[in-house]
């Protein structure tokens, strides 16, 4: 099945490159040192840089088996093996044992964790990215994380493709019944200039986010 996968559909439909999770030389070093770079070259030539940076809550332990289903048809994975993944992954059972007391449940969601690159979650996280690229701005993930970076001239323009940007998300979330939480998510304008513009306030499921300072922010979310 594994070479089924990598041999086929992710050869047609590869995986997105700035999903620095499930592929063999990335990581979050690279994740890193990407984005640092994008920055940088903004900076270097007097632009802002607009960065948003999001966790899709509960990715691995939340995701519906109807959104990994949709997964495996957007990558054309032959329906035999749609039904296989399906029933491994809904006839799955889980045992706890306390003391004398030993509990056994079927899931009825969640993922398996690992580090392949045809895991679910990966697959089912790619649209996400692909989806933002499409909309001409940089976006990159690692697993259930996920950063935007729009870069320009004028403070108020990248506040309302962000927003445009953070709509989508949200509703690419919703259409796979998975959430972000806006408390942890962080929004953080890169600039050298003494006095920057004023950024726009951006809405993100009902909540406005609040700017980090770019000496405080969490690298942890790339």
């Amino acid at each position: 099945m594994d070479r089924y996968l990598r041999d086929g559909p992710l050869l047609d439909l590869p995986i997105h490159p700035r999903q620095h999770a499930f592929q063999a030389g990335k990581s979050t070093e690279s994740a890193l040192h990407q984005l640092v770079n994008r920055i940088e070259r903004a900076l270097d030539a007097g632009q802002y840089a607009l960065g948003v940076f999001f966790d899709i809550q509960g990715a691995f332990d939340n995701t519906p088996l109807v959104s990994v289903r949709r997964a495996l048809r957007d990558h054309k994975v032959s329906f035999a093996v749609q039904q296989w993944i399906s029933a491994l992954l809904h006839q799955r059972k889980v045992g706890v044992k306390v003391g004398s007391i030993y509990i056994r449940v079927k899931t009825q969601c969640g993922l398996p964790q690992g580090v392949d690159c045809h895991q679910p979650s990966g697959l089912v996280a790619d649209s996400l990215l692909k989806w933002l690229s499409k909309r001409g701005v940089f976006a990159q993930g690692f697993a259930d994380d996920g950063t935007i970076l729009i870069i320009g001239r004028v403070v108020s323009t990248l506040c309302d493709i962000m927003q445009r940007m953070l709509h989508g998300v949200e509703k690419w979330c919703t259409d796979r019944q998975l959430f972000v939480n806006p408390t942890k998510t962080e929004m953080i304008l890169f600039t050298r200039k003494y006095k920057p513009d004023s950024v726009v306030p951006i809405i993100f499921y009902g909540k406005e986010l609040e700017q980090k300072n770019p000496s405080k922010i969490s690298w942890s979310n790339t």
